[in-house]
């Protein structure tokens, strides 16, 4: 059961889910790739005994494998959500960074991406809430619909007050 779920209140639902984008592996990937170049040009390079081979190579896969340890961590456990009442953020595992922000709190949303962001899907995540209060979250998936969803459950909050 995911940090959403624990804390949904009575008659709360999700509209809106993402998570950090798969952007977030991309330094690992380049790592694991380096590891793997210098472990394949030194046995290309140098006359060594097949077991000093063996040894070179399942140190390279171990530290190329064990690099995505930290960003899958962080990748798995990260939630963005929107629910019918609230704007949950929750990232990490060990170390928790929450936010919990009621839906007429969000003085402001906004989202910045570059060109690869555009491309890609992905964002700078900024919530302003009540007070000046400014979060920001990098590399968030689907940025624009987690700020869309926002606007429309607040217009339908205003609404429903309205009546």
């Amino acid at each position: 059961m995911s940090y959403v779920e624990r804390h949904l209140t009575p008659g709360e639902s999700v509209v809106f889910r993402t998570r950090l984008h798969w952007v977030v592996f991309g330094g690992t990937i380049f790592f694991a790739a380096c590891v793997i170049g210098i472990v394949v040009l030194i046995v290309a390079r140098n006359d060594l005994p097949p077991e000093t081979v063996r040894l070179l190579w399942l140190a390279g896969v171990v530290i190329a494998v064990g690099s995505f340890v930290t960003p899958v961590l962080c990748w798995r456990t990260s939630e963005f959500v929107v629910t019918s009442n609230r704007v949950l953020v929750k990232i990490g595992l060990v170390s928790v960074h929450t936010l919990e922000l009621m839906l007429p709190k969000v003085e402001a949303i906004g989202v910045d991406q570059p060109i690869a962001g555009r491309i890609l899907g992905y964002g700078t995540l900024r919530i302003v809430g009540t007070g000046g209060t400014v979060e920001e979250f990098a590399r968030v998936a689907s940025p624009d619909g987690l700020r869309d969803a926002v606007v429309r459950q607040t217009a339908r909050a205003t609404t429903a007050r309205a009546r």
